[in-house]
């Protein structure tokens, strides 16, 4: 039996038409004025929507329409919040220096977490994702975005009544959602197909606008495809490796040739994670077209592309058998004339050749690549350091840009109002300006904390059969449960525990939420440990297990909560951003030192967890950090917390806290960093070798010639004499020259000298460890090239230092890549 549906719209009378257009951009989500608008329609309806806008208009009776046709109030306020909106994106001047409009960023991501009426995400690079769209769409960024859409989303958690979680799908309807699928002008559905397996898949295109940011999601889900691979985009991160690569080939290949089709030509790919990665072979093959070979293709198109690994736990991490690979892949890179041996080293990691790495290939097929806090970026340089074994740690080529929160979205409505008193209208467009966020200083203790307690308030009276208290110290802990989160560490010691817990002048209330992966039978225990904890120790009047935590439920946490803890094991936690919204709403941190909170944290704006240093003794270090945690609980957060009834100590920290990392850890801050260390460089490599003419392509065929003559006589290059003047020991104050003398069969200018820093014995040196490029001085008539620099000495110290011969990146932006390193 065939079976049809037919969707029928609401009608609205012509005043309220621009409600379709607020309802259909997700700018609505992160502007308080519209969200208090759609509540105003109806109150209850619109939070069991979902709250979802466009499927409230399409669920309320007429009657509902004929009576605000004729609200006066109401008319007002949606031509205000209209008014708001058209403003919003007529505002297309580009807010980032220097970069042109022209020069397109493609952003693929495997999920983006936009609202959560919206469930394309799962967690934290989701969210991230939905951050870094709504942040280009401020900063008037020309990016757009490249995913998938998920008919049946991630899963919906259930806990048993033995605390074990059971996942439930629910069926994604594109009628209730605010994305327009993408049609031909015959009103068809654009089509666009890849050859997977020997078969060819096709995918319509939806569209979801981000306030002035596109995002495109590519959707298995038509007629022209079996019943068996409509469901390759049906579930996030569900199913096996043979319907991961399926997914991660859509994205890829897919999602690009998604672009070509509606005209869209990006300067700048940007691959969130490894998962888009085979976009790589797409764009090889575009320029195979032009002329090029795949090698040469591959230098073309590695300037303009930007990899963010995300985490250096490996089941986080892409790995594929070789043979899988070949079965569902092979046909693509055989057509753009791709060696089978060749293609494969791109993605083997050096020490399993039997195994093809998504993040391995994305690293060797990427000119930019960076890690997302600081400390990640040391630890991805010693994980990723084999893939470039003629450099030091220090020296490989991953950058950090820590991950930053679209302030916005997280910020509750009610700080959103004090901020606009205090720190005048239009603080949100200054959010790196830190002259402005001194001024937090001028707000009263008071209403900073009649705000947090009606937040803390609004909270706990949302969580079914509640027995807390908006009196007591509340602490939130909510993550994906991964064993190295450990979401159990706080319940260690029991005993102590409950006695800090439950003391009566002094008590302590946890609120958790989290799921664990599907496939991941160690998080489902660990959820279940801690279920049962609560009811065998009857602590259902201070802890209370959340189910499906989703950012619904993440945002009344990370605006109602005391502080916000998190026990990662050091150094496994890549960023986390989590903190970074609780920080801002007031809310004060108290967390290994790991991930962004190594960066951020000072005693005057949280606590940590444990110490810097790193025990191998499993056992010994998951003691010692739960010792840390109680002792700082018992000895520092409750004394601070309960000093007084408004404690001022306590809100001076929420004030620091606030003032302090919301513009270091704000979204704004990390797309600036983006475009200044990866989108600038890769938008003007492509304006160099843009293949958009004969003289670009015999250019980019001339520098190709170079590179191989680089490779061919670069075991010539030589460090014939290093020589330090006066001597290599001298007294503080005095300046040292340091010449290099080096023998090089190139030409001057194809070389770069590096003065390496590596370490001082003195851990008060101020040397800032950054590369020092030598010039030339001198070269003689044959082929031997003098270098010179000049050395201050502050401090009486040891200092080693490493010289490092490459070629010029000037002239070879890939020229650390070239694994071609003199010393």
């Amino acid at each position: 039996m065939r079976t049809i549906q037919l969707h029928i719209r609401s009608s609205l009378p012509s005043n309220l038409h621009p409600l379709w257009e607020l309802a259909r951009n997700v700018w609505w989500s992160w502007n308080s004025n519209a969200i208090n608008l759609f509540r105003r329609i109806n109150p209850q309806e619109y939070e069991a929507s979902g709250p979802c806008p466009l499927k409230l208009l399409n669920t309320l009776p007429s009657s509902t329409w004929d009576s605000l046709k004729e609200d006066d109030g109401f008319l007002e306020h949606l031509s205000e919040v209209y008014k708001e909106f058209l403003d919003y994106l007529e505002t297309g001047t580009n807010k980032v220096t220097d970069y042109k409009n022209s020069n397109t960023i493609a952003y693929f991501s495997m999920e983006f977490g936009l609202h959560e009426s919206i469930p394309l995400y799962s967690g934290g690079l989701g969210v991230l994702s939905g951050d870094h769209l709504k942040t280009a769409s401020d900063l008037s960024l020309p990016l757009v975005g490249v995913g998938l859409f998920y008919s049946e989303g991630y899963f919906r958690q259930i806990l048993n009544k033995d605390g074990w979680q059971i996942e439930n799908y629910d069926v994604n309807d594109p009628f209730y959602l605010p994305m327009q699928l993408m049609v031909e002008s015959s009103n068809k559905p654009i089509l666009v197909d890849v050859e997977i397996a020997g078969t060819k898949i096709y995918f319509q295109i939806w569209k979801l606008n981000v306030g002035k940011i596109p995002l495109y999601l590519m959707d298995t889900n038509v007629p022209e495809n079996s019943g068996e691979n409509r469901l390759i985009t049906s579930r996030l991160y569900a199913g096996g490796q043979e319907l991961r690569i399926q997914q991660e080939i859509i994205l890829g290949v897919g999602g690009t040739r998604a672009l070509q089709k509606i005209q869209i030509q990006p300067s700048v790919y940007h691959l969130n994670e490894g998962h888009s990665a085979f976009l790589t072979l797409e764009r090889i093959s575009q320029l195979i077209k032009k002329g090029l070979d795949w090698q040469e293709a591959l230098i073309a198109i590695k300037g303009t592309q930007i990899f963010t690994v995300h985490t250096p736990v490996p089941a986080g991490n892409d790995v594929f058998p070789a043979q899988m690979l070949a079965h569902y892949l092979g046909d693509l890179y055989k057509n753009y004339g791709i060696p089978d041996n060749e293609f494969f080293n791109l993605g083997r990691p050096p020490d399993n050749h039997a195994e093809f790495s998504m993040p391995v290939f994305a690293l060797r097929t990427s000119g930019h690549r960076n890690g997302v806090s600081q400390l990640h970026k040391r630890v991805s340089k010693k994980i990723w350091k084999p893939l470039w074994p003629d450099l030091l740690d220090s020296e490989v080529p991953i950058n950090g840009i820590t991950n930053g929160i679209h302030t916005r979205t997280w910020l509750c409505n009610e700080l959103v109002e004090l901020f606009d008193f205090y720190l005048g209208k239009g603080w949100d467009a200054k959010l790196n300006d830190l002259a402005i966020w001194k001024r937090i200083e001028n707000i009263p203790n008071t209403e900073i904390w009649n705000i947090h307690m009606t937040r803390k308030s609004r909270l706990l009276s949302s969580i079914p059969k509640s027995y807390l208290s908006p009196e007591y110290l509340t602490i939130g802990f909510a993550r994906r449960f991964a064993s190295y989160k450990r979401g159990n560490l706080i319940f260690r010691d029991i005993e102590r525990l409950k006695k800090l817990m439950q003391n009566k002048e002094r008590p302590i209330q946890l609120i958790i939420s989290g799921k664990s992966h599907p496939a991941d039978h160690l998080g489902k225990e660990i959820i279940q440990s801690v279920v049962k904890f609560i009811q065998n120790e009857n602590l259902n009047s201070n802890i209370v297990f959340l189910e499906n935590y989703d950012m619904q439920i993440a945002h009344k946490l990370v605006r109602g909560i005391d502080v916000w803890l998190n026990t990662p094991i050091r150094p496994l936690e890549a960023s986390a951003t989590s903190g970074m919204k609780v920080a801002i709403n007031g809310g004060l941190n108290f967390s290994i030192l790991d991930g962004w909170w190594d960066e951020a944290y000072h005693e005057d704006l949280g606590w940590c967890i444990g110490t810097r240093e790193m025990l191998a003794n499993e056992s010994l270090r998951d003691e010692r950090d739960a010792q840390s945690l109680y002792d700082t609980l018992e000895f520092a957060i409750v004394p601070l917390y309960y000093s007084s009834k408004v404690p001022n100590e306590w809100i001076e920290k929420m004030k620091k806290s606030i003032a302090t990392l919301t513009p270091r850890f704000s979204a704004n801050r990390m797309l600036m960093d983006y475009t200044n260390q990866s989108y600038l460089p890769a938008a003007k490599f492509y304006e160099k070798w843009s293949m958009h003419s004969t003289e670009q392509i015999d250019a980019l065929k001339r520098h190709i010639n170079n590179v191989k003559e680089l490779k061919e006589q670069w075991l010539q290059v030589e460090v014939t004499r290093v020589e330090l003047k006066p001597s290599d020991t001298v007294n503080v104050g005095e300046t040292v020259t340091l010449q290099v003398e080096i023998y090089s069969p190139f030409p001057e200018n194809w070389l770069e000298v590096n003065l390496v820093f590596a370490k001082s014995d003195n851990n008060k040196s101020e040397i800032i460890n950054k590369d020092i490029v030598i010039p030339c001085v001198e070269k003689d008539s044959g082929k031997k090239f003098i270098y010179v620099t000049l050395l201050e000495t502050t401090n009486p110290e040891i200092r080693t230092y490493n010289i490092r011969v490459c070629p010029n990146p000037i002239l070879f932006p890939e020229h650390l890549d070239l694994n071609l390193v003199a010393r």
